[in-house]
């Protein structure tokens, strides 16, 4: 009867995992610089000037989102956020106009730390355009919005 018992308990420790995998992509570094070196012209140039590849574009920068390790996944979705922000962009709307700058302009600190993360550990140099310096490394931040104040020390 215990034998019976232990084995119960057994099968079932066996099962539970493969029940709960998922098709869900998990954080791969391996494959996130390989992606990153395969589809390079993709990250510097989006192809944007359709719908579908909007689409597709959007979809593969979601995929670099899950697959992002640790260290830069947060600022990879910075990346994602402003690129879907830009891609909502009502043209001739001042607001929507703002929104897309002010996204952009928040994000560049995430570029940053992305670009400097995938020459370290990938060997793979992206070109990143930003209004503000990113000589030395910016404060991590989560968040996109910009700083409240621009003065020196307010």
């Amino acid at each position: 009867m215990l034998s019976r018992s232990v084995a119960v308990v057994v099968i079932s420790l066996l099962l539970v995992p493969a029940c709960t995998r998922s098709d869900e992509v998990r954080s791969d570094a391996e494959r996130f610089c390989g992606e990153a070196v395969v589809q390079r012209d993709n990250i510097v140039a989006p192809p944007l000037g359709s719908e579908a590849e909007l689409q597709a574009t959007l979809d593969f920068y979601r995929l670099m989102g899950q697959l992002a390790p640790v260290a830069i996944a947060d600022d990879w979705n910075v990346l994602v956020v402003n690129l879907e922000t830009a891609a909502s962009l009502v043209p001739g709307d001042p607001e929507s106009e703002q929104l897309v700058a002010k996204t952009a302009y928040a994000s560049e600190p995430s570029a940053f730390r992305v670009m400097r993360w995938l020459r370290a550990n990938c060997g793979l140099d992206i070109p990143i355009t930003t209004i503000a310096p990113q000589g030395q490394e910016p404060a991590r931040t989560t968040t996109i919005a910009p700083p409240e104040s621009t003065t020196p020390g307010g």
